[in-house]
């Protein structure tokens, strides 16, 4: 199953901007170096993280801006179930400049 989602926030720049689209896919494991879409632990909204580690029980996640970035160094592994999915294909709605 594909989803398409939009990011929000600069947490991932340079890799991905805020109002760029990403393609989602559910199908498959992340390992360490995938970008992936998360259910925030404490908030109910969903973040955009790089896996810096995986084990049975979770991910250990940071973004690519860490000093712009609210991540596993503020909240600790988030659990496999938050896991939204695997972000496939990052694409540009226009010319970047």
């Amino acid at each position: 199953m594909l989803k398409l989602a939009v990011v929000s926030g600069n947490s991932m720049e340079p890799t991905l901007r805020e109002g760029q689209k990403i393609l989602i896919s559910k199908i498959g494991t992340p390992k360490k170096g995938d970008i992936v879409v998360l259910k925030h632990p404490y908030k109910n909204i969903n973040i955009v993280k790089r896996v810096a580690a995986a084990n049975e029980s979770g991910y250990l996640v940071e973004g690519d801006n860490t000093g712009e970035s609210t991540d596993s160094r503020h909240y600790g592994t988030i659990g496999k179930e938050n896991l939204v999915g695997k972000v496939l294909f990052p694409y540009l709605s226009g010319r970047r400049r």
